[in-house]
């Protein structure tokens, strides 16, 4: 971006969990009590607590003095908002609660605790802010967000928009152990479906959760696209040769869905913005001609130097080690695969250790790449090792339940000697 000096800054808060668990059980002394049989738990609360307070005090001191503090359920803009630029610092479900009420504002995601939160959706930790700021936003960009727009038409006529969806809408049966029903059209193709729900997407949406979905079509794709996707989740099927055109597709126009259950709409997974779905309710989804303003760091290059990652190799006899530093979430990722394979061959290059400690963020799309050069590996009887995985990355291995595909070692010595173990040779 031009350099800018943004006038009017409103910093919108979320309460942490360990405050809203105090509030729920009114003292320290009750919080600890029912937290006694898993104290650890009530320790890593109580810590990402602490951390999120020091951040919160150095967005106050040191980036934004003259700006005004809220907390998110302060802040309730009618229409358009006075500010020239919103922050959300939090997760990722605040970034998207505080963007539903941003209008056309420009908005930052600043990570709350970057130790303990993945924050796919958020730009900047409040360190970096100081930075930005300090830089009248030169080493940044502003993205155009793809946003959906929802309308759901009841039995009774009665019509209700929704909130635009930044990631995702859920449909799905409000019973957990029941199936979802529905009938979904799109361009003249309408079909019934049994599934456990659907999903429809946009590309910030693509990059999260939803890309652990399996089977699945289509990759990631970049959140200003005028396009979004539809899944539907653990189809249902009564014999091997049914097919459905509308199970797994990317949409260009409107998507009508008609419920056949007790159901329920979920917009970018929030308990905030959930709408009834019962039977005969039909929910009618297209693009938004709207888009959201988000400011994100200036990383996206297409050359090796400006891509938002470094990488770095070496070889120690038969071990060919791979550091990845920076963040894998952007930028031609699969240039990394390429490097990769292209160091193991060679049949003297038997095993690979790949080095996470100075990589701040992989995204899920990251770790498919990094899956795919295991299995890729493995096919040639090679060996794949991780070393330095911090614990808010490895918290995304957990999310994509991907944990126990790899094998994890402190550093690299010990990857080393696991290689040299004999039921390894």
């Amino acid at each position: 971006m031009a350099s800018t000096k943004y006038k009017k800054v409103v910093v919108v808060f979320k309460r942490t969990k360990y405050e809203l668990d105090l509030e729920t059980y009114g003292s320290i002394q009750a919080y600890k009590e029912v937290a006694r049989l898993n104290p650890e738990v009530f320790e890593r609360t109580q810590e990402s607590h602490e951390r999120q307070l020091q951040s919160r005090e150095f967005l106050k001191t040191n980036v934004f003095p003259n700006a005004d503090f809220v907390f998110r359920e302060n802040f309730e803009p009618e229409g358009e908002t006075n500010y020239d630029l919103i922050v959300a610092h939090g997760g990722d479900n605040h970034f998207t609660y505080v963007a539903h009420l941003a209008g056309n504002t420009h908005l930052i995601g600043c990570n709350s605790d970057p130790d303990s939160s993945v924050g796919a959706l958020l730009g900047f930790t409040a360190e970096e802010l100081k930075e930005v700021v300090k830089n009248n936003f030169t080493q940044t960009q502003l993205e155009s967000w793809s946003l959906l727009d929802t309308e759901i038409q009841y039995p009774n006529g009665t019509k209700l928009k929704t909130v635009p969806a930044i990631c995702e809408l859920s449909i799905r049966n409000n019973s957990p152990d029941l199936t979802s029903r529905f009938w979904i059209s799109y361009q003249g193709k309408k079909e019934e479906q049994k599934c456990s729900g659907l999903l429809v997407y946009t590309g910030a949406g693509s990059t999260g959760w939803i890309s652990s979905c399996f089977p699945k079509k289509f990759p990631p794709f970049s959140k200003h696209e005028a396009f979004f996707h539809v899944y539907s989740r653990e189809i249902r099927v009564k014999s091997r040769e049914t097919e459905f055109s509308l199970a797994d597709f990317r949409a260009l126009d409107q998507v009508e869905v008609i419920s056949e259950m007790n159901g329920g709409l979920a917009v970018d997974s929030l308990t905030e913005r959930h709408y009834p779905f019962p039977p005969y309710a039909k929910a009618t989804i297209r693009l938004s001609p709207e888009k959201l303003f988000v400011i994100v760091p200036l990383k996206r290059g297409e050359s090796m130097q400006d891509l938002p990652y470094e990488i770095e190799q070496k070889r120690i006899n038969g071990t060919v080690i791979v550091q990845i530093k920076g963040r894998m979430e952007s930028g031609p990722l699969d240039r990394i695969t390429q490097t990769i394979l292209d160091e193991m061959v060679g049949a003297d290059r038997k095993h690979l250790i790949l080095d996470f400690s100075e990589l701040r963020y992989i995204s899920s799309l990251g770790i498919r790449m990094i899956l795919d050069v295991k299995m890729n590996l493995q096919k040639r009887n090679k060996e794949m090792a991780l070393v330095g995985v911090t614990s808010s990355i490895l918290q995304v291995f957990h999310l994509l339940g991907l944990s126990n595909a790899f094998q994890f070692y402190p550093d690299r010595e010990e990857a080393l000697k696991s290689f040299e173990e004999p039921s390894k040779s």
